[in-house]
């Protein structure tokens, strides 16, 4: 029997590393491990993260649009449904996965196993829908996330990271590594408050972060410019930083009544006037973009480098 009073040393799987706690020793982990090398440079696809202040301002509709009209553009387009507990792309999209994120951050299923081709064009990566656990991703499990979208970003030109809603860990560290973040929100006051919280949330720890807006379910023409320039104007004297303007979405009950598991009303009925405004969209964030396609990206700039950076702040 070994005696530890005595001064025998404990197993390396238990000695405190300089008095830290669990989570300093977390973190003092993942700096080691940011130094275990430099990923070498490649090239990489333009990251959008989607997201939103509130739920319900439209966010995965637009979002699941904007990956096909991408993809109808010629652009290899991936949409990653990162609402991890709660995802819904799969039925924006009319597929039926077997498989999703669950099984991947567990390590119970490939990436390739994982993604699912759509009959509109662009590939899904599906999120899980009513698991509690993935609510609150582990950090093993962010890193094996970010890991595999960096992977799926090498194969694309365009990756559409569909959030979801409000400020949690995980969303905000997909924000933070994303190269644009587009904010779809509503000319009413409260999803206007959350919308702003966002921006001030991301720019406190990241300031260069680019925040592109889209107003959707304006009710007259021209009231999502009139938000918007509210917006931008709150966000430039309180946190310093301006906002970019897409356009706006016209507020169609056809949107709300299409049914789940058909095709996106800009495959079905592209002529509707929602849909003509999502297309002008698409091209309108294709210019801000330019060149859209993959670029090279030094190895700790890619979608995996970036989180593996701002994990330290989270």
């Amino acid at each position: 029997m070994v005696d530890r009073a005595a001064g025998a040393p404990r197993p390396a799987s238990t000695a405190p590393v300089g008095g830290l706690g669990p989570r300093g020793r977390g973190l003092f982990d993942r700096l080691l491990g940011g130094l275990r090398g430099t990923p070498a440079a490649r090239t990489e696809a333009i990251s959008l993260a989607v997201a939103s202040g509130k739920g319900g301002t439209g966010k995965s509709f637009v979002a699941t649009s904007l990956a096909v009209l991408l993809h109808r553009r010629g652009q290899r387009t991936a949409i990653v449904d990162c609402d991890f507990g709660l995802a819904c792309d799969h039925l924006l999209l009319g597929v039926k996965p077997q498989l999703t994120l669950q099984q991947l951050v567990s390590g119970k299923a490939t990436l390739d196993q994982v993604l699912c081709a759509t009959s509109c064009g662009p590939r899904l990566l599906p999120g899980a829908s009513g698991v509690r656990k993935m609510a609150a991703l582990a950090d093993k499990e962010l890193g094996v996330f970010a890991r595999e979208v960096g992977a799926l970003a090498v194969r694309e030109d365009a990756l559409v990271l569909d959030l979801g809603a409000g400020i949690s860990p995980p969303t905000v560290l997909t924000m933070l590594a994303a190269d644009q973040i587009v904010l779809v929100t509503q000319p009413e006051i409260a999803a206007l408050v959350d919308a702003y919280a966002i921006v001030k949330c991301i720019v406190q720890l990241r300031p260069n972060a680019r925040f592109l807006v889209i107003m959707n379910r304006v009710l007259a023409p021209g009231r999502g410019e009139q938000a918007f320039e509210k917006l931008t104007e709150v966000a430039r004297q309180h946190v310093g930083v301006g906002l970019g303007y897409l356009g706006e979405i016209a507020d169609d009950a056809r949107v709300s009544q299409h049914r789940l598991g058909q095709l996106p009303l800009v495959v079905t009925e592209p002529e509707l006037p929602v849909c003509q405004q999502l297309a002008a969209i698409a091209e309108r964030l294709a210019a801000v973009c330019a060149p859209f396609g993959p670029r090279t990206v030094a190895g700790e700039q890619g979608f995996e480098g970036r989180c593996k950076q701002h994990r330290l702040l989270l």
